[in-house]
């Protein structure tokens, strides 16, 4: 502290913006220097401050240095954090796949700003590691899969070298990107096909186990593949394959004589985007013997629809065989199928009579071929296909409801139960919506089970008075079919005994203010009265025996005649049995 006169505190020597941490109290009449440093780095400057005294006064100068040590207050801060890594699946090992991860820290320069970076241990962390923990430079530790991984996160760390050290977490989502690296893969590596009798020009073989088929095991990419023959000779000029498809077929009429013996043939599958990239696969036709022509149905399962409105006496499928014949024989595995479908001796499926979609939906059996000597079997599934042939019908032509007397209501309901409407549609599986129509539908409802309701409160223009309404039934076919039937509701009955609790509370409110406006006109009345019968009497004395006789007579007010008439109160009654009432109101 220095005692006397006028001083001022300069900085002298240090570090940057050192006039920013330093501040002089003054103090009057005893000055007073007190150096305080405030926030802000002074990375260590050794600060030399001078005070001085007013120029007027005697003065002198003290030197202080202040350095300023660093503490570890700060962990290190990842910049643009998380991170993404897309990366291929043939990236090799060792390959920089990320070199974007950074953090800071704010301490000084030093240990405590120094920054290590680390990869966490956790599922899938073994995949990737840093090439030098002082950089963030990511390399990729172990090679990848898209068809075994396709995705996956990693957890990294920035720590400093502080005692104890601060650090830092932040993930990075690692996406693995599909490269063609698979070749394409047949279903079956081994395919089997016997040449049909006769074989003619454009018929396809029927190949066993299934049909041709590759794909590209390349997952992410898919690539589209196409067929074709790997070899040129002559067993390959008697087919075709269609590129798209795989399918095989005869090129020509093939002759007795040709192909005796087995052919094998090699089919390839090759990538649309990528010829290097194919696979192979064989297929072995054999022409019948006469000790090995068997018959056989030319597909395993047959799937027919028909719907339920085709007439008797269509086909409505042929069962191919490998035989093109007239004499082959055909049976059923029901032979009550036998009422309903025919079969002749070149395959054609017929129907005997029609269909009926509401008796039954579908017809399963299996169906079996013999030409005297060989025979083979397959199964035919028929589907019925349900066609809107019935209209909805109520159960009686018109609907006739009548309201009971006295109806009690349920608590809190807002409507009241009128009757119930029947509606069935004939069609199986079809819904029916139920509706109603009149000039005053809107004042009744009806729900999915046909229950009709009147909405409260009823308006009174409709008490005491029948109403006239259409319920309409609409089913749920394709395209829909509708009817209709009359309905009347007959609301003559007496509605008085349900109070409307709001009308009551309105005509006591307007009585209480009319006997009050009686009441205050009886006073004036009165108080008139009785100052013109002082007046009367004061003026003229000599007639008062007469006005007192004469004026009662005529001082009859005639509103002391008038009657409050109630509104009549209409009031309808309906009772649903197994439901208690109770009252409500039940008009506007």
């Amino acid at each position: 502290m220095l005692e006397g006169g006028k001083c001022r505190l300069t900085r002298v020597g240090g570090g940057h913006d050192g006039g920013k941490h330093f501040h002089q109290d003054r103090a009057t009449p005893n000055p007073r220097i007190a150096v305080i440093l405030t926030s802000g780095h002074t990375n260590g400057a050794l600060t030399r401050l001078t005070p001085s005294i007013d120029p007027h006064y005697s003065g002198f100068t003290i030197p202080i240095n202040i350095r300023v040590t660093d503490a570890n207050d700060n962990a290190p801060r990842f910049l643009n954090a998380p991170y993404v890594l897309n990366i291929s699946e043939v990236t090799v090992i060792g390959t920089r796949v990320l070199q974007g991860v950074r953090a800071e820290d704010d301490d000084q320069q030093g240990p405590y700003s120094t920054v290590r970076y680390s990869v966490l241990s956790g599922p899938h962390s073994e995949y990737f590691k840093f090439e030098n923990e002082l950089e963030g430079t990511l390399v990729l530790n172990r090679p990848l899969d898209y068809e075994f991984l396709k995705n996956f996160a990693i957890t990294v760390r920035a720590q400093d070298q502080g005692n104890p050290p601060l650090a830092s977490d932040t993930v990075i989502q690692v996406n693995i990107i599909d490269a063609d690296d698979q070749n394409p893969i047949f279903v079956d590596d081994r395919y089997n096909a016997f040449l049909p009798d006769p074989p003619l020009e454009g018929v396809q073989l029927r190949v066993q186990p299934r049909d041709i088929a590759a794909y590209d095991q390349d997952t992410g990419i898919n690539a589209s593949v196409y067929y074709s023959f790997n070899f040129v000779n002559a067993d390959y000029g008697l087919f075709d394959i269609r590129s798209n498809s795989g399918q095989v077929l005869i090129k020509r009429d093939i002759k007795n004589e040709e192909l005796l013996q087995p052919s094998i043939l090699v089919i390839r599958a090759t990538q649309q985007d990528n010829p290097d990239r194919y696979a192979l696969a064989t297929l072995a036709i054999t022409r019948l013997t006469s000790t090995t022509r068997v018959i056989r149905f030319l597909q395993r399962i047959y799937h027919i629809k028909v719907p339920e409105n085709i007439p008797g006496g269509s086909v409505i499928a042929t069962l191919s065989t490998s035989h093109i014949k007239d004499d082959l024989r055909y049976y059923v595995s029901d032979q009550h199928l036998l009422e309903v479908f025919t079969i002749n001796s070149n395959g054609e499926l017929t129907l005997k009579k029609q269909l009926d979609y509401e008796t039954r939906d579908s017809y399963v059996f299996k169906v079996f071929v013999t030409d005297g000597k060989t025979n083979d079997s397959s199964v035919v599934n028929i589907s019925v296909i349900n066609e809107n042939d019935w209209e909805p019908r109520f159960r009686y032509p018109q609907y006739e409801f009548f309201i009971n007397e006295n109806p009690i209501l349920e608590e809190n309901s807002n409507s009241l139960f009128v009757g119930l409407i029947e509606a069935a549609d004939g069609d199986k599986g079809d819904e029916i919506h139920l509706s109603l129509s009149g000039p005053n539908a809107n004042m009744f409802t009806v729900n999915s089970l046909g229950e009709v309701y009147v909405l409260l409160p009823l308006p009174k223009l409709l008490h005491n008075k029948p109403i006239h309404l259409t319920a309409i039934a609409v089913d749920s076919g394709h395209p829909s079919k509708k009817t209709s039937v009359p309905v009347t509701i007959h609301m003559n009955t007496d509605w008085s005994h349900v109070e409307d609790h709001g009308d009551i509370f309105v005509i006591l409110v307007f009585g209480s203010l009319l006997a009050l406006l009686i009441i205050i006109i009886v006073f004036l009345v009165a108080y008139i009265y009785k100052s013109k019968y002082v007046r009367n009497t004061s003026n003229y004395g000599k007639y008062e025996k007469t006005t007192k006789s004469n004026n009662p007579a005529k001082m009859d007010n005639p509103m002391f005649g008038d009657s409050m008439l109630n509104p009549r109160i209409s009031t309808a009654t309906n009772e649903k049995p197994g439901i208690v009432y109770k009252k409500s109101l039940l008009y506007l």
